[in-house]
């Protein structure tokens, strides 16, 4: 079964799913803005671009079990290593678009016009694939019924009040029953409350692995002699034992540590000191300087460190954000039309976000076009460097 079919086998007409199949078509050849006008022009179908806009804004097919349909087909053809959740931002020029907010964005350095939220990035060896989106809404929206129902925001919808609630609600949406001890989901936890976001995950039985700031204090595990709280990274850099690692992104030391949170800060689950959890406490250092690059606390205490490393570079450094050209805005995403949506519709902002998911699969995963060289039957010359990674057949 292709890609499109099973994907799109949720939507309950047949003239909905040709759309769908023509719409992803278009969004995979249409080169600039992947808009309605856009795909019916590029497809010779000029008439065609009411027929899209209506498919996207106001058409009523729901875009979740498309979500779990595309995360579903992936689980057969690039097994994931991980769910990396990630920031987003989409600078926009009007006001009137939905979710658009001013807000200032660390990671850039600056105040953005634009929408805000969240993706989850299915990682693996084939590449990136994002497979949910969460908007975050303004509270001038949320607290007007009248521009509430303009943007179509259902009545019911309660929408997350913290980075660490539209983190979980961007993760956990999608069923992750999938997920294992070596198939976590990946968060930046620098800047939200990192206790209610340790428990919900926990609560869910989902794996995390978290990146946390060096001033979070910890209790050091059972054989350590401290027994007063301390800064997490003046734990690591007391401990004086380092392993060396060699990874795909240099050579660089780490440490692994059992630590609990101390008494008091809210987390109610069962472990060993006082009723607290132990998790593992995992610094790295690219360099000489004695605090670590970056501090990670996470509940996968019986994986090994190495493991734990490579899922640190496969999604640790970009979940970080830490310079705008490392940002899933900047990447091979945004030529799947991550930017182009400029409707005021909540929902119709998800069905494009969906398009996009599967727009990006298709990229991922699709062989790569042969060169000159291979098209006449003959070889292509190598020059060096790795041979290309194989990539899985995903016909449209």
């Amino acid at each position: 079964m292709d890609l499109s079919r099973e994907v799109f086998a949720s939507l309950r007409r047949s003239d909905q799913r040709r759309t769908a199949d023509q719409y992803l078509r278009g969004m995979l050849t249409v080169p600039g803005r992947k808009t309605a006008r856009n795909i019916a022009t590029h497809s010779g179908e000029a008439a065609a671009e009411q027929r899209f806009h209506h498919f996207i804004a106001s058409s009523g097919w729901d875009w979740r079990p498309v979500r779990e349909a595309l995360v579903g087909f992936l689980e057969r053809t690039a097994p994931p290593a991980a769910w990396v959740v990630r920031p987003i931002t989409l600078p926009k020029t009007g006001e009137r678009l939905v979710g658009v907010d001013r807000r200032w964005v660390p990671e850039l350095g600056r105040t953005v016009n634009g929408q805000f939220g969240y993706g989850l990035w299915q990682t693996s060896s084939s590449g990136e694939i994002p497979v949910n989106w969460h908007l975050d809404l303004p509270d001038s929206l949320l607290g007007d019924p009248a521009e509430r129902a303009r943007a179509g925001v259902p009545a019911d919808y309660a929408a997350p009040v913290s980075p660490e609630d539209s983190t979980v609600a961007t993760a956990l949406e999608l069923p992750l029953r999938r997920a294992s001890p070596y198939r976590p989901v990946v968060v930046d936890a620098r800047r939200g409350a990192l206790v209610p976001l340790l428990s919900r995950f926990e609560a869910a039985r989902v794996p995390l692995l978290a990146r946390i700031s060096g001033a979070t204090r910890v209790l050091a595990g059972e054989g350590m002699t401290r027994q007063q709280p301390v800064m997490a990274r003046q734990l690591l850099c007391s401990t004086g034992v380092r392993r060396p690692v060699t990874r795909a992104d240099g050579c660089r030391m780490a440490v692994a540590l059992r630590v609990s949170l101390p008494p008091g800060t809210g987390e109610e689950s069962g472990g060993r000191r006082g009723g607290l959890r132990e998790r593992l406490l995992v610094g790295e250092w690219f360099g000489p300087q004695a605090a670590p690059d970056r501090l990670w606390l996470t509940d996968l205490t019986t994986v090994p460190l190495s493991a734990l490393l490579r899922l640190t570079e496969l999604a640790g450094g970009r979940s970080a954000g830490a310079t705008p050209e490392d940002r899933p805005e900047s990447g091979s995403v945004g030529r799947s039309g991550l930017h182009d949506y400029g409707g005021r519709s909540f929902a119709g902002w998800h069905r494009h976000m969906t398009m996009v998911s599967v727009a990006q699969a298709v990229r991922t995963l699709a062989p790569r076009e042969p060169d000159a060289a291979a098209a006449q039957g003959r070889p292509a010359e190598r020059k060096g460097g790795p041979r290309p990674r194989r990539r899985t057949a995903v016909p449209v």
